[in-house]
């Protein structure tokens, strides 16, 4: 089984915003992205910042997500999706949190230091907060590292975690005296090491493959937050949290968090009519235009770890063939698709020009554009030198076959379907007949995406502030849980392996453009567009909103006095 890398790495996402499947690539095609400037830079966070005593205590926030979760453990390759995320942030956390500008720092409520000690071996020293607990009154120790390290390492196949990036480079998790001062060994150098120390599972949820697995399907996994989940109605499909009572840190001022599953084309009525409080728009134009109506909301923009993209299965069919895919990422007009997706909700169209980096993030560079960027010449003539000829009526065949090709896209999903719609008039254009597979929400990653069946698809990567290592699991190896294109490039994983033991940042930035300049020429996956942050939110929520990597603090998160 496949699937998507977790919150430590990247998250693959199709909610009801345009996000997943909207069509929404970035701006030029053929050439390289234009350099923003100084006026069009996207803030990191845009929500309104409030200090504690500025918030109300009391209140209660409603958010939505589009489906309910088909597994609890965001660990676990079925949890790592975003709604899911959404729905169990308030009840995580760990010994790092990420700042505004993307750089980690400790989170004094988990642990009072976190230091490197040694550079060769590399050993983290982690100091926990023995006031730290479970919410049965457990306390949070060093076993429950080594729980989830064991779970995560990928050396029990019968795990089945999300990535085992970074967790496959410990040699050990050993106590340094207590249960809450360990050390973490690496047998190699790690740049990333502080992405995996975010959150981490009980020791219970890891005890067996099959409580790992299969155990929190409707369960949601123990609390360590502000918050905890205080019920699942399946039927109406709402989850609520309360405040955690054995919670150790500053009390939440939200008293009540209420998430409602709402289909993707009902978001936006919803809060529009004031039955939530938060809209995630990203580039869904119909969703802009209802919060703007919203005379009690306003919306914020910031820059995001999102991008588009076209996934082709390259494991068989006739996309197997490297140069029909090279041929598909020509024709697809990616600075179209872009522009009518960010345009329309007041954000700078552009092409995603990286696999790993976001524009803006430093690193950046068009490894795209000159390699697959749109050029229906170059297209027309990749497909006559793979004898993809054209006939009569201008669609091509090879041996008397027509070449059909199908786009897996989620039901009740609109932009994805409107991304998927332009991407079958391109190739339409080029003489590839395309036929839209539409498939429930709730199977399409379980049923379709990870076990393969499709020949391409359209969805979104949320990536983290540690864009190398978290890219990893997505291209390499070939049966990495994430790696849904069911091919790779046999130079990545050491070309990886040396970004990932590079500690000078600008020799991994290099390193990393080497990556992207071997993703590009075998094209397992065509970037389409970033996606920036674009939320409408209730006047008067403050501390959360649009953020590019700033890590929410749910004890602060609530109403303006």
């Amino acid at each position: 089984m496949k699937r998507k890398s977790t919150v430590f790495a990247a998250l693959a996402v199709l909610s009801a915003s345009a996000l997943l499947l909207t069509a929404c690539a970035p701006g030029n095609t053929a050439e390289d992205s234009p350099e923003a400037s100084e006026s069009t830079v996207l803030p990191t966070t845009a929500w309104e910042i409030a200090a504690a005593a500025d918030v109300q205590d009391g209140g209660t926030l409603n958010l939505s997500i589009g489906s309910l979760p088909s597994n609890w453990n965001i660990y676990q390759v079925d949890g790592n999706e975003a709604d899911t995320v959404t729905t169990v942030a308030p009840t995580t956390g760990g010994p790092i949190r990420v700042a505004a500008d993307g750089t980690s720092t400790v989170d004094p409520n988990y642990a009072t230091s976190v230091e490197v000690v040694s550079d060769d071996p590399q050993v983290i020293e982690i100091k926990l907060n023995p006031a730290a607990v479970w919410e049965d009154g457990t306390p949070i120790t060093y076993k429950d590292y080594v729980a989830t390290w064991t779970a995560m390492n990928g050396t029990n196949a019968e795990y089945s975690p999300a990535s085992t990036a970074i967790f496959d480079q410990i040699s050990a998790i050993e106590s340094t005296g207590t249960d809450f001062d360990f050390t973490v060994t690496f047998d190699s150098i790690n740049a990333d090491w502080a992405s995996i120390f975010t959150s981490v599972l009980p020791a219970s949820v890891t005890s067996t493959p099959e409580a790992f697995n299969t155990g929190y399907v409707t369960t949601p996994v123990p609390s360590s937050g502000p918050f905890v989940i205080s019920n699942i109605d399946a039927t109406g499909q709402v989850v609520t949290l309360t405040r955690n009572p054995l919670w150790w840190g500053e009390a939440a001022k939200l008293e009540t968090i209420i998430v409602k599953v709402i289909s993707g084309a009902s978001a936006a009525t919803s809060f529009g009519n004031s039955e939530t409080d938060v809209l995630y728009i990203s580039s869904n134009a119909d969703a802009y235009q209802t919060a703007e109506k919203r005379a009690d909301a306003e919306i914020q923009a910031s820059g995001g770890l999102t991008w588009t993209h076209v996934t082709m299965n390259g494991a068989k069919g006739p996309l197997a063939d490297v140069e029909l895919r090279r041929a598909i990422g020509h024709a697809v007009n990616r600075g179209l698709i872009s522009e009518s997706a960010n345009t329309p909700v007041g954000v700078d169209a552009t092409t995603q020009g990286s696999f790993i980096f976001m524009p803006g993030q430093k690193g950046y560079e068009d490894n795209v554009g000159d390699a697959i960027g749109y050029d229906v010449a170059a297209a027309e003539k990749l497909l006559d030198d793979a004898g993809y000829s054209a006939g009569d009526d201008g669609m091509r065949e090879k041996d008397g076959t027509a070449l059909e090709l199908s786009i897996t896209v989620p039901a009740d999903t609109p932009t994805n379907k409107q991304r998927a719609v332009q991407v079958q008039a391109d190739l339409k254009e080029v003489g590839i007949a395309v036929e839209l597979n539409e498939v429930p929400a709730a199977k399409y990653f379980s049923d379709y995406i990870i076990p393969g069946d499709f020949e391409m698809t359209s969805f979104s990567w949320v990536g983290t502030p540690w864009p190398i290592s978290s890219s990893e699991a997505l291209f390499s190896p070939v049966d990495s849980e994430s790696n849904f294109t069911g091919i790779t490039d046999e130079k990545l994983s050491a070309l990886f392996d040396e970004a990932n033991t590079e500690l000078d940042a600008d020799k991994r930035i290099v390193i990393a453009n080497e990556i992207d300049t071997v993703l590009a020429a075998y094209v397992p996956i065509i970037p389409i567009a970033p996606l920036p942050n674009v939320y409408a939110v209730k006047s008067g929520l403050v501390n959360y909103g649009a953020t590019q990597f700033e890590t929410v603090d749910w004890s602060i998160v609530g109403w303006k006095k």
